[in-house]
């Protein structure tokens, strides 16, 4: 409860706000020193303010007691659980096709020396060259992504470091191979065109 002293002594004046106790403190301190003026032992609750902290004093104050300190809020301490990694599936495993005939044969060029003809300079474009020697030229079926590994190796060239991914963009973005449920593949008709009309690619001079 907030309790207001108001004092005036012809425009002295002395205004003091606060709890019932602090302004009896004042009051006291102030009747030291203004001797005669009336005693006032009970002070009836003036006006109830908004405001908290008392108001300035024109002469010196007792210091206002100090409130108990407030506790802290506890805190809890909260373990953080590492998420585990998902495991990453393992990459796919190829296994040589111990039977396939890669070399020349009744006139017919061995895959090194037709990949040398059609000259490809990616990966996707020796995937087609590697298929279309297979399905065209050994009229092999089916034809699964261990007979394109087999390939790589019989050319000595250094096999993609992802071949499913590989086959995937020939297949996805080029259009020039198709997939079955089983895995098998074959030229698109897109494909084969390519091979026969765009390889070796024209030089401009």
């Amino acid at each position: 409860m907030t309790t207001k002293l108001k004092i005036d002594l012809n425009q002295g004046l002395l205004e003091v706000e606060g709890s019932e106790s602090f302004v009896k403190l004042i009051y006291n301190d102030f009747k030291t020193h203004f001797a005669g003026i009336d005693t006032v032992e009970d002070l009836k609750p003036a006006r109830r303010t908004r405001r908290s902290k008392p108001a300035a004093s024109t002469t010196p104050s007792q210091p206002a007691p100090e409130s108990a300190p407030v506790p802290e809020p506890a805190t809890a301490e909260v373990e953080v659980m590492p998420i585990p990694e998902k495991p990453h599936p393992p990459a796919p495993t190829y296994t040589l096709v111990s039977d396939l005939q890669l070399g020349a044969s009744d006139g017919r060029p061995s895959l090194v020396e037709f990949m040398d003809a059609k000259f490809p300079l990616t990966n996707e474009e020796r995937n087609i060259v590697f298929l279309y020697y297979l399905q065209h030229t050994l009229k092999l079926k089916p034809i699964t992504p261990d007979h394109i590994y087999t390939c790589y190796k019989q050319a000595k060239i250094r096999v993609p470091l992802n071949l499913e991914n590989s086959l995937r963009i020939t297949a996805d973005q080029h259009g020039w191979i198709k997939t079955t449920n089983t895995g098998a593949m074959t030229l698109t008709p897109s494909g084969k065109r390519y091979v026969e009309k765009q390889l070796p690619k024209k030089v401009k001079h």
